[in-house]
């Protein structure tokens, strides 16, 4: 290879990786000035120009904790989204399995019903769940937003886990069947295992939708089930936000999230990846 070729080879990975290194600064900076703003104080947060060197100090997080109840609302925030994230995909999986291996009369119709209910925008349901969740007594529990999350993302996960069913072959099954194994010791040994990608990709993406919902955790309860989202929209006021108390909350709500992510990262870049190329 001439010595032209191996330097505009050189140079074309060098442009590349110097574009990777800016869009991930891009992408990291607002995640940076969230973190160092949550350790600031008030003053520091407002100077101008930004103060880059500063006495980082738990005000925020301790105004957080004590004067918002915050961690009342992070034990309700996990409570609430991690039963509705286990009940939306094991009833999802199911009803997914069932679509994809049974010969289910009109199942193409099924599943677009099923999709449709995704497409409806969430205000819609919001004020007859209210009127609901009154008469029977259950405004303000946690129950009614596992309820409600439970059933947002069923749908999603209904279509998402149909498709990677669909793409395990059906004759891993019938040879597991033929040596004994009944439907469901089929689908608990053979056909959940190489499910696993599909299901931490989807249940990733169902928990961090519930984690941040905010517009029902905001019109079904009122004191005893808020939660996280609820409580930093409360750093917001009428005059002023403040920044150092918001960017603490959101802090706690990303929290979570990447840890949920770190722990599931060995299944989720293959879940995604299988995901992105089936129709």
């Amino acid at each position: 290879m001439s010595n032209s070729r191996i330097l505009k080879s050189g140079a074309g990975a060098l442009a590349a990786y110097g574009l990777a290194i800016a869009a991930a600064l891009f992408f990291a900076f607002p995640i940076f000035w969230m973190v160092t703003s949550s350790f600031k104080s008030e003053v520091d947060i407002s100077a101008y120009p930004p103060v880059w060197s500063f006495s980082p100090t738990l005000a925020n997080y301790t105004q957080l904790f004590t004067e918002l109840n915050a961690w009342q609302a992070l034990l309700n925030s996990a409570l609430i989204v991690g039963l509705a994230t286990c009940i939306a995909m094991a009833a999802g999986t199911m009803a997914a399995y069932a679509l994809a291996r049974f010969d289910v009369k009109g199942k193409e119709f099924l599943a677009f019903e099923i999709l449709s209910l995704r497409m409806l925008p969430p205000i819609v349901s919001v004020i007859p769940m209210f009127i609901i969740a009154r008469q029977l007594g259950i405004f303000d529990t946690p129950w009614l937003l596992i309820a409600a999350y439970a059933l947002s993302g069923l749908p999603f996960v209904v279509w998402v886990m149909r498709v990677f069913i669909q793409d395990i072959p059906q004759s891993i099954e019938e040879a597991a069947m033929i040596d004994g194994c009944s439907r469901f010791e089929t689908f608990w040994r053979v056909t959940l295992p190489l499910l696993l990608p599909g299901l931490a990709a989807t249940m990733v993406i169902v928990f961090m939708f519930a984690w941040n919902e905010f517009l029902l955790a905001s019109m079904l309860t009122s004191q005893e089930a808020k939660t996280l989202p609820v409580i930093a929209a409360n750093a917001i006021k009428p005059k002023a936000i403040a920044w150092g108390l918001a960017s603490a909350a959101g802090v706690m709500m990303s929290l979570p999230v990447v840890v949920l992510v770190l722990l599931m990262q060995r299944y989720l870049v293959r879940g995604l990846t299988l995901g992105a190329v089936k129709g």
